[in-house]
This record gives structure tokens, C-alpha cells and sequence, in this order.
């Protein structure tokens, strides 16, 4: 959840030195917060006060923080040194693997850029059939509307005609209007319920 920064009350902690946290910051500044800060429910730091410390230096008024239920000094001193210590730093050879995967991404073969571009078109044409055929179902949906819209011609010319409102010629254009209609609506119907269930 999001939390007010002023809000955030820092208590007497085991780290006394955050060290730099130039990088922290770009890194915020790049990518956002992706791990939040611990607090309490009486939202006393538990963990993050370097994330916190470069939060606040960016002039952030709120940060997200996982909110611990408890006013348990033991647990929070706990929760504090765990969260720093069964962090694991990458291996020289996962940092190198690491950046490699990077360059490659950043700076793409010609083959790979070609692929991308590749994936990238079928990617395109697919979301475009995608929403055509959405497009279609709605249509149809629409359209279906045709079958009441032509009974109601029909019954509506019949009474009409009953009472003498309009002549015999005019009662069968209705039934003939209202007719076609309700197989076209019939058809739009069909169509839209296959296109649904598809």
C-alpha cells in the first residue's frame, strides 16, 4: 500500500551507515520501487531505510510499503536483520552472464533484430485479425436487434390493420418488411452466438 513519507517515523536501528545511495537513487529514479519498505501498523520502520533515505532525496511524497502488524520490538529487530541478511549478492560469473544478456539485448545482432521485427509483424497482424473478429461479434450483436424489431413491425402492423388505421397494401408491405427483417435478424443472431462461442 501507499504510505505518506512524513508519516514514517524511524526509530533506533541496527545499520548506522547507509553508505552511497547515489545508485539506489537512479535506480529508483529508472525503474521505481521494487521492493517496498516494512513498517508497523504504527508505521515505525521496520525495513528499507536506504530505499526509504533515497525516496525521500527524490522529493517522493509517498512510497509502498508492506504494513506488519505487530509492536513487538524482538520481531522487528528480527524482521530488520533478515531482510539484510539473507540477501545474496550475484556471483562474479552471474554479474558478468548478467550484463552479457544486457549487451545482447541492448545492441541486438542483425539476425536478432531481424526476428524481433519478424515477431513483432506477427505479433501486429494477429492483434489486428484479434480485434476484427471482436469487431464482428459486436456487429453481429448489434444487428441482431433486426428479429424483435421486425416481430414487433409485424404485430404492430396487424393491429393497426385491425382497427382500420392502415389499408390492406400498407398491413402487407409491414408483414413483408417486418418478415425480412426477422431473418436478417435471425441470421445476425446465429452469427453472433457462434461468434461468442468460438
Amino acid at each position: 500500500m501507499q504510505i505518506l513519507i512524513s508519516d514514517i517515523k524511524i526509530k533506533k536501528r541496527v545499520r548506522k551507515d547507509l553508505g552511497d545511495i547515489e545508485m539506489l537513487k537512479e535506480s529508483l529514479s529508472h525503474y521505481g520501487l521494487m521492493n517496498p519498505i516494512t513498517v508497523n501498523s504504527q508505521y515505525e520502520l521496520v525495513a528499507g531505510h536506504r530505499r526509504l533515505e533515497a525516496a525521500k532525496s527524490l522529493g517522493w511524497s509517498t512510497i509502498e510499503a508492506i504494513v506488519v502488524d505487530t509492536k513487538d520490538k524482538l520481531l522487528q529487530l528480527e524482521l530488520e536483520l533478515e531482510e539484510n541478511i539473507q540477501r545474496k549478492q550475484f556471483t562474479d560469473s552471474e554479474l558478468i552472464d548478467g550484463y552479457e544478456a544486457l549487451e545482447k539485448l541492448r545492441n541486438p545482432s542483425f539476425f536478432r533484430k531481424l526476428m524481433m521485427k519478424l515477431h513483432g509483424f506477427f505479433v501486429k497482424v494477429f492483434d489486428k485479425k484479434e480485434a476484427r473478429k471482436i469487431e464482428k461479434v459486436r456487429k453481429n450483436g448489434f444487428m441482431s436487434i433486426l428479429l424483435p424489431v421486425g416481430l414487433l413491425l409485424i404485430i404492430l402492423g396487424a393491429i393497426l390493420f385491425s382497427k382500420g388505421f392502415i389499408t390492406a397494401v400498407l398491413h402487407t408491405f409491414m408483414d413483408i418488411s417486418g418478415f425480412v427483417a426477422m431473418v436478417a435478424g435471425l441470421f445476425y443472431f446465429v452469427r453472433f452466438y457462434i461468434g461468442i462461442k468460438k
